[in-house]
């Protein structure tokens, strides 16, 4: 299995359908990655844990030239989300002339691993980029950012509130403008309530595969990107998309005397058994295309969900409802359905009205099965009017 430098929807696609057709437990990986827009890498995370969760032994074949290392290309490596995750999920890594380098490559990710779970951000991020991560299979579950600690040292999810800090620190790690207090504010307080939804998802419903049992490799996490390009760049870029490129048409710049986008990209993913499996109960093996698709689509209806309380099942209805309000994009990658909708073509649609979720395009077959849920959010930022 080889993963490109191109860290692209596409080319995670492409790795999903690789692993599908046949099965090979060693993935060559690059030392540095590129071309990240509208989730690539988080998608290639997703496709990895898929491949690792595929196989018996998943094994890393990387370009270190021997043991020694002296350029150190595994710090490089786990320095990026998507090296990280693989170094999390491996159970050996290789050099270039054979020797074993996992002890190595996975005393680097811990490491990189503590940072990210821990309070200071500027200090774990790389340029404007944000990033939290939770190996649950190596009891690394609970970043002091997202978790609490009860009377008996327990992690808990912290309260809505508590994301709106976080929002707010993903708001200064990753855009270079200081926006006028009131525009902050909303942000930050869009931001946070789709961050609480959607990781809460993965607290509640994503440890577990789709029998209830325990996880082998489990990773949560959030990445969030700025993406400052000017308009004609970015129609370069995703031509290859046309969701993505018909929603960047109508973006404009922040400002009159800055002619560049301003787009901040938040992803939220997980290896649990998926939204279909999730909201039916039922394994994604027992479940016809159609089914799924159904099932997924019913995630989003006002009070969908297995929980007995009238008043749940929310989230997923106020993450599109923010979406909505900020002119916003999603993307969603579950099981053997890859979805988007352009939430800046629905601002007056009525809370719980059910998004216009459509598939996004991948070829003439259908979405390789992927493992857990990918949602990429896309926000561009604006000024009050």
């Amino acid at each position: 299995m080889l993963v490109g430098k191109s860290m692209t929807v596409a080319a995670a696609e492409d790795f999903l359908s690789s692993t599908a057709r046949a099965l090979d437990d060693r993935a060559r990986v690059p030392t540095r990655s590129q071309h990240h827009q509208a989730g690539g890498e988080p998608a290639m995370v997703q496709a990895l844990v898929t491949w690792a969760q595929s196989v018996d032994r998943p094994m890393l074949q990387t370009w270190v030239p021997n043991e020694a290392d002296p350029d150190d290309q595994l710090g490089t490596l786990t320095r990026q989300f998507f090296g990280l995750s693989a170094a999390l999920l491996c159970d050996d890594a290789f050099a270039v002339d054979g020797t074993s380098v996992f002890a190595s490559l996975r005393a680097k990710a811990l490491d990189r691993l503590e940072l990210l779970q821990g309070e200071n951000i500027r200090a774990a991020s790389r340029g404007p980029q944000f990033e939290i991560l939770c190996a649950d299979h190596l009891d690394k579950a609970a970043p002091s950012l997202l978790y609490d600690r009860d009377v008996e040292g327990q992690p808990t999810l912290k309260h809505p509130e508590s994301f709106m800090l976080v929002a707010s620190k993903i708001r200064t790690a990753v855009s270079p403008y200081e926006l006028p207090r009131t525009s902050a504010a909303r942000f930050d307080s869009a931001l946070g309530g789709a961050l609480y939804e959607l990781f809460r998802n993965t607290e509640e419903h994503a440890r577990v595969d789709d029998v209830g049992d325990k996880l082998k490799r489990s990773l949560r996490g959030i990445q969030a990107r700025r993406h400052s390009i000017a308009p004609t760049k970015l129609r370069e870029l995703v031509a290859g998309s046309p969701p993505l490129a018909d929603f960047c048409e109508r973006l404009r710049p922040l400002r009159a005397t800055n002619l560049q986008i301003q787009l901040i990209e938040i992803s939220v993913l997980d290896s649990g058994p998926g939204y279909a499996a999730s909201i039916t109960g039922r394994p994604l093996a027992s479940l016809t295309l159609q089914e799924e698709a159904r099932a997924v689509r019913d995630c989003f209806l006002k009070h969908a969900t297995r929980k007995e309380q009238t008043r749940s099942g929310l989230g997923l209805c106020n993450v599109v409802d923010i979406l909505r309000d900020h002119g916003g994009f999603l993307r969603l990658r579950t099981g053997r359905q890859s979805l988007y909708a352009d939430l800046s073509l629905e601002r007056d649609a009525v809370y719980g009205t059910l998004p216009n979720l459509r598939e996004w395009p991948i070829g003439d077959d259908d979405a390789a099965r992927a493992t857990g849920s990918l949602m990429t959010l896309l926000l561009p930022i604006v000024l009050d009017e």
